[in-house]
């Protein structure tokens, strides 16, 4: 496998999510580059297409049936040097592709008042999927963690989209 193949998966992720929104009676967008280079996966507009927001989705490997019980502090969304957080997502969706259980969090004004970052340090932690795909050592950059606390449900996450489209229209 390659990194083009990882961001591929990525890039199949937010097909499914945007779908599932749509499906909702969402009006999205493709995916935006931006000035920074960083990625807006799901633009969402209101019925003018004036866009609203934007929503971060963040491919998860594994079985993960429920996200509240995890063996570590937090559910990782972004790296905490990235450009993204100069227009950060108002919403961030995780997607299980192989149980179909997705979930999301609602990104605060403040991430760092809020939110852990983990690892402390970069070149610490290696990234044992990514290691093994690319057959090389990737390490994990310093990201902000979602704490468990802060996590909500796939129609928390639906309703908290509903109540910021209402608002921004």
């Amino acid at each position: 496998m390659s990194w083009d193949d990882l961001l591929k998966e990525g890039e199949e992720t937010v097909k499914i999510v945007c779908q599932g929104l749509q499906k909702r009676g969402f009006v999205t967008g493709e995916s935006l580059k931006t000035i920074h280079g960083t990625d807006e996966d799901i633009p969402i507009f209101n019925s003018n297409r004036e866009k609203l927001f934007w929503i971060s989705v963040k491919t998860v490997y594994g079985q993960v049936e429920n996200p509240q019980q995890i063996n570590f502090p937090g559910w990782m969304c972004g790296e905490v040097d990235s450009k993204q957080w100069c227009n950060p997502p108002s919403i961030i969706i995780w997607f299980c592709r192989s149980t179909g259980v997705a979930w999301g969090a609602v990104t605060p004004k403040r991430p760092s008042l809020r939110w852990l970052v983990f690892p402390n340090k970069y070149g610490k932690i290696i990234d044992q999927r990514k290691t093994k795909l690319l057959n090389r050592n990737v390490y994990i950059f310093p990201s902000y963690c979602v704490p468990i606390d802060e996590i909500l449900t796939k129609e928390e996450v639906i309703r908290r989209i509903e109540l910021l489209v209402n608002k921004n229209s």
